[in-house]
């Protein structure tokens, strides 16, 4: 994988991992029961995994079961995924100098990228088709 490459699947992997924390704070709000806005306030802010506590503590409470144990698990493993490539991934080869050590280090990091990508990508696809699922749901309920 070339640098060009990298910087473009680096940038949709951070946005899978926006658009995750979204939706999941949209599942939430909608199936929390009450109203939306407060419940929306509620985890606006919150840190990721806080908002997946809240929810996995709804979700089964609710016996929805929409998210499997194995998807919560890669959930909680996203904040890892997100934490490392914002604040670590370039630093692991960037002040490399040499330049055979500097490639070897940025091939390393640019194959778990990918790796990263596809278990995040496919999840986000699963996760906003749920939240859309939800939201049909709820308006029907009005």
């Amino acid at each position: 994988m070339n640098y060009d490459t990298f910087k473009l699947i680096h940038s949709e992997l951070i946005m899978s991992v926006q658009y995750i924390e979204q939706d999941l704070k949209l599942i939430y709000s909608i199936l929390k029961g009450g109203k939306f806005y407060d419940n929306y306030s509620d985890v606006e802010n919150a840190p990721l995994g806080k908002l997946l506590k809240s929810l996995q503590e709804l979700d089964q409470e609710l016996g929805y079961s929409k998210i499997k144990e194995k998807e919560y698990y890669l959930l909680n493993q996203i904040r890892e995924i997100r934490n490392y490539r914002c604040h670590q991934c370039y630093i692991d080869f960037h002040y490399i100098e040499n330049p055979k050590e500097h490639d070897k280090a940025f091939q390393k990091v640019a194959d778990r990228l990918h790796e990263d990508k596809l278990r995040v990508y496919d999840l986000q696809q699963k996760i906003e088709k749920l939240r859309k699922s939800v939201e049909r749901k709820h308006r029907h309920k009005k």
